[in-house]
């Protein structure tokens, strides 16, 4: 069988003015901190102060950031009849680090219901073309298909990124290549989902939208001048690496990113998939309603008897 080849990089780019730190000076002369976050999805920020004095406050500060605005941290100064002298810096990274992951949760397979599927497990490129040492947790998988088909959501999440930039070459054959429209959500737990192999302008999710299992993200690709369509799936999240702490964090050589092999609901149980079995998409109410709120799941029910 012919071997299929991939790679995701899940370290975004991140423009200057997504994060917004700056701070107020209290009339006992304490600093406090705050946040504005210009973007989706959960991020670290970490702030470095230099010449710092009168105050015992750390010479860095850092907080996982989950909603748009609010409080960092305080200064308490030493003197409260001098000001808090300092310099500080800043920097940010996506992620929600060192997350409590739920290694058990019931994921739906990312197609419509009693769909047949047959997921392929894909090498990576890095590892098998460049020897660079595989990537901790490695899994990822394919779904293909001679026709269109429709993706969706395999769990409730918030998509925090859309590329929807590219058109797909179909005169020649590909194996594999990089320019790919995708999406990816953030879960509540910290793992993080990346689909790809989206058409262009066929998305039909918006970035900061909140998703839910079974939500319809968008129509494949024709992958090459075959009757091929194929979506790739891939799961993670992050962690300081040994003997770093999240106050510690200066770059993102500081955390990895670790892949999630996820367990599907199949058949009243939930399993890990198989390379080249076929599986038919399935799930249940408590599956499909297990993260969400009454409103939630009134308003999904509301959607999907129209």
């Amino acid at each position: 069988m012919k071997k299929l080849f991939i790679f995701f990089l899940p370290f975004a780019l991140l423009a200057q003015n997504d994060v917004e730190v700056d701070y107020v000076t209290n009339s006992d002369n304490s600093l406090n901190f705050k946040y504005v976050k210009n973007i989706p999805g959960t991020h670290l920020v970490s702030v470095k102060f230099s010449n710092l004095s009168n105050t015992l406050a750390k010479d860095n500060q850092s907080k996982l950031l989950k909603s748009t605005r609010g409080s960092l941290f305080k200064l308490e100064p030493i003197n409260e009849l001098q000001q808090i002298r300092f310099r500080y810096s800043y920097s940010w990274f996506r992620g929600n680090i060192n997350s409590k992951v739920n290694f058990e949760y019931p994921y739906i397979l990312p197609f419509k219901a009693n769909t047949s599927v047959k997921p392929v497990e894909l090498y990576n490129i890095d590892n098998v073309y460049f020897k660079s040492e595989l990537a901790k947790g490695w899994k990822a998988y394919s779904f293909s298909f001679n026709e269109n088909q429709t993706v969706y959501s395999i769990r409730k999440g918030e998509v925090i990124e859309i590329i929807d930039n590219f058109e797909v070459d179909n005169s020649k054959t590909f194996d594999y290549y990089s320019n790919i429209n995708s999406i990816t959500i953030e879960h509540k737990d910290g793992t993080y989902a990346t689909y790809k192999g989206f058409d262009k302008d066929k998305i039909k999710v918006k970035k900061g939208e909140i998703v839910f299992p079974q939500t319809i993200l968008g129509e494949l690709s024709k992958f090459d001048n075959r009757n091929l369509y194929r979506l790739y799936l891939q799961l993670y999240f992050y962690r300081t690496i040994d003997g770093i702490s999240l106050n510690t964090i200066k770059s993102s050589d500081d955390y990895e990113i670790i892949y999630l092999t996820p367990k599907f609901f199949q058949n009243k149980k939930l399993i890990e998939l198989k390379n080249n079995e076929s599986y038919v998409v399935q799930f249940d109410e408590k599956i499909l309603f297990s993260e969400m709120k009454r409103k939630e799941i009134k308003k999904w029910k509301s959607y999907n008897e129209l």
